[in-house]
């Protein structure tokens, strides 16, 4: 049974640069460095989203490495979403039985957990990992849980992960067959009505948003004109946003049309991957009558 979803994994080609970023953007601040992981061609760090999640950032050099492939390929940017499970033993079994391959066949007893990965050939453009924690394992610290995300804005949580995709039942299929994950939610009046979208939910009080996109001017087609399907952002849901886009402004930190955009979904701004390596983040905050 998946738990939550217990990481968003980012790829960035520099990991003190991209940390320095998101301080710097969102006051974001990175914690628990290593230098001992990928065979020691690898540093990595997190941020602390709340919802008992974190953003799990990676350089790593080596050529042959799935992190140092999706680099080459894509850039810098969100690379794949960790699926905690209570028995990943039976979800590799499952996958088996219906044709799903996972890498090289095999559960990985690795320093963060057991582990096995669904690839983007799988996949709309992202790598599912399936996670099941040991006594080795990062966690997320109990003395950080309720803590505001931010010591600049007035963030307090990840509220959803953003994935854009060519073909929004065919995703949604898959996430269903694959992980029991049944998408719903389903709108057609979205993005001046050249948008399909809907939502998974994940325990922790988070969701995928999945979105297919027609318009050729908007965020989510330019997106996947460059880059293909893929993840294309966060979403951090704040207590006050003027409070967020005036300090953004007083330090000279641009943001999507310098507006806060009035939308179903809530009072919304985007940073966009020129402030960040390789993703959008959105602030939102919601309206009494948005997703919740």
């Amino acid at each position: 049974m998946i738990l939550r979803v217990q990481h968003i994994g980012m790829v960035v080609r520099d990991l003190h640069d991209a940390c320095s970023s998101f301080e710097r953007a969102l006051g974001l601040r990175a914690r628990d460095y290593r230098d001992d992981q990928g065979q020691g061609k690898q540093l990595d760090a997190r941020i602390l989203l709340g919802n008992e999640c974190w953003l799990h950032l990676v350089q790593n050099w080596n050529p042959e490495s799935r992190v140092n492939r999706f680099l080459r390929e894509r850039g810098e940017g969100l690379e794949h979403i960790a699926l905690e499970t209570d028995d990943i033993a039976a979800d590799v079994a499952h996958l088996r039985q219906i044709g799903v391959g996972v890498w090289e066949d095999r559960i990985l007893d690795a320093n963060d957990g057991y582990e096995a990965f669904v690839y983007p050939d799988r996949l709309p453009g992202l790598t599912i990992e399936l996670i099941q924690s040991h006594d080795r394992s990062w966690y997320y610290p109990p003395e950080a849980v309720g803590e505001a995300v931010s010591t600049s804005l007035k963030a307090s949580r990840l509220q959803h992960i953003g994935l854009c995709v060519n073909d929004l039942d065919d995703a949604c299929r898959r996430f269903e067959q694959y992980f029991g994950l049944i998408a719903q939610d389903f709108r057609s009046d979205q993005g001046k009505g050249m948008q399909r979208d809907a939502r998974i939910l994940f325990p922790n009080q988070c969701w995928l948003h999945l979105v297919q996109n027609w318009d050729p001017e908007s965020r989510v087609n330019r997106f996947l004109r460059a880059r293909g399907e893929g993840l294309d952002h966060i979403a951090l849901q704040t207590r006050d946003i003027e409070h967020d886009v005036a300090w953004l402004r007083a330090r000279g930190i641009p943001f999507f049309e310098d507006t806060v955009f009035d939308a179903n979904d809530g009072f919304e701004a985007f940073v966009y991957p020129d402030q960040l390596p390789g993703m959008t983040a959105e602030l939102i905050q919601p309206h009494e009558h948005s997703w919740s």
